[in-house]
């Protein structure tokens, strides 16, 4: 007998939001401007800006060095918290949670809502079927949301789970199996859509769910990993998804 589907989950980054319209280098260095010119009006002592942005970047690094370990995530919060101490610059009158605001708003403003999201997150809804996002992210969940809203694809969701509020990264098999605990559905029955093979894919069918490649432009997709189906579009996954269920 074959199995009912009853949840399709989703990565957010490149599969229903576009981040990456700009480079995250090009990114980094304009929030770190952003970042850097905030201080300056608050009258803080600083070192030039290029001293700045190279001491914020090898925070940064140290922490990616880590997650390349063991797949756990590390947070915006806490590399921001560390440099911070690192400039001797007061965490609790207000300049640290105004930072990452700041330093997060040039991320934000160049986002776009990848075409087709908000019409297939309605089409598996209005089936009855359950609706998961799961996202490798060091930014808080907080900032995720209020974007979801924003573009309207938050109502669709059933849940939600992001790695710096899990603490785990994709591929990692906890962050799949508890998406898949929250909605109430068994692996076999639910299929993950996402734009990298390693992460998305491979960890989906690690535990046993079905992976859909959303193909992105760019990516490396050379890892031995077979996806179960391939899109280039959002449009295409309705069909692809019945496909997948039915034959």
């Amino acid at each position: 007998m074959k199995t009912k589907l009853k949840a399709v989950l989703f990565d957010m980054g490149s599969t229903l939001l576009e981040f990456e319209n700009s480079t995250w280098d090009v990114l980094g260095r304009i929030c770190a401007e952003k970042g850097y010119e905030f201080l300056k009006q608050k009258k803080v002592n600083l070192p030039d800006f290029e001293n700045f942005y190279k001491m914020l970047s090898d925070e940064f690094l140290k922490a990616q060095a880590l997650v390349e370990e063991d797949l756990k995530e590390f947070k915006f919060e806490n590399v921001v918290w560390n440099f911070f101490k690192l400039l001797n610059l007061p965490t609790s009158d207000g300049l640290y949670d105004s930072f990452l605001k700041v330093y997060y708003e040039p991320i934000t403003d160049q986002l776009t809502l990848i075409d087709g999201a908000e019409k297939v997150l309605r089409y598996f809804k209005d089936k009855n079927l359950k609706i998961g996002l799961v996202s490798n992210t060091i930014f808080p969940e907080r900032f995720h949301l209020m974007e979801l809203k924003r573009f309207g694809l938050y109502p669709y969701l059933d849940n939600h789970l992001f790695s710096s509020a899990v603490g785990v990264r994709k591929p990692h098999s906890k962050i799949f199996l508890k998406a898949l605990n929250e909605l109430g559905v068994n692996s076999e029955e639910a299929v993950f859509v996402g734009d990298r093979l390693i992460e998305d894919v491979g960890g989906a069918q690690k535990v046993g769910m079905k992976g859909i490649l959303r193909y992105h432009e760019g990516r490396d997709y050379s890892a031995p990993i077979s996806p179960d189906a391939q899109i280039d579009h959002l449009k295409e996954l309705p069909e692809v998804v019945l496909r997948l269920f039915t034959n």
